[in-house]
């Protein structure tokens, strides 16, 4: 066996364990920005809600009066 076939044997399985590392990683980061846009959406929407309620207060009195 030459030297440049038993490089390329130990090679492909060491950088296939690295480049599943990077995907792990990579899938872990975009796991935490999903969430993070998550988080947001709902902040947003709760914020939007509470404005909502506050002009449907505001007409209701305008109309009472």
């Amino acid at each position: 066996m030459s030297v440049p076939t038993l490089a390329l044997l130990i090679g492909i399985p060491v950088n296939n364990s690295r480049l599943s590392d990077l995907r792990a990683y990579m899938d872990q980061r975009f796991s935490r920005i999903d969430q993070q846009f998550a988080d947001s959406r709902e902040m947003w929407r709760s914020e939007l809600r509470r404005v909502e309620e506050v002009l449907d207060a505001r007409l209701k009195h305008l109309e009472e009066r």
